[in-house]
């Protein structure tokens, strides 16, 4: 790990993804997630579409004013997962090739 601490924009962009996490269906409004990370409603109606559009991070919940988690995310997590299987199955498969008696 590094000695130096987030930079303020990147451990808010941290703090919204944690946020956001338990919304994926309905999403938050903006004023939940100001007040949830400690922003103000400016840096939510700045940030939330830029990080749309440059991430797909987050996204808006079709016909509302409210955001959520992003597919992005999603299917990073979904690799994540699908690795860490493959990675259990090896070792599975290696535990029972020693388990063999000789």
């Amino acid at each position: 790990m590094s000695d130096k601490p987030l930079s303020a924009p990147m451990r808010k962009t941290c703090d919204l993804c944690r946020l956001l996490a338990g919304h994926v269906v309905l999403g938050l409004a903006p004023g939940e997630i100001a007040k949830g990370i400690g922003v103000s409603p400016s840096w939510v109606s700045v940030n939330l579409p830029a990080l749309a559009a440059e991430t797909g991070f987050v996204e808006q919940v079709p016909g509302t004013n409210r955001w959520r988690l992003g597919p992005v995310l999603a299917r990073i997590g979904i690799t994540v997962a699908t690795e860490l299987n493959a990675a259990r199955q090896n070792l599975d498969d290696l535990s029972r090739r020693y388990a063999t008696p000789l």
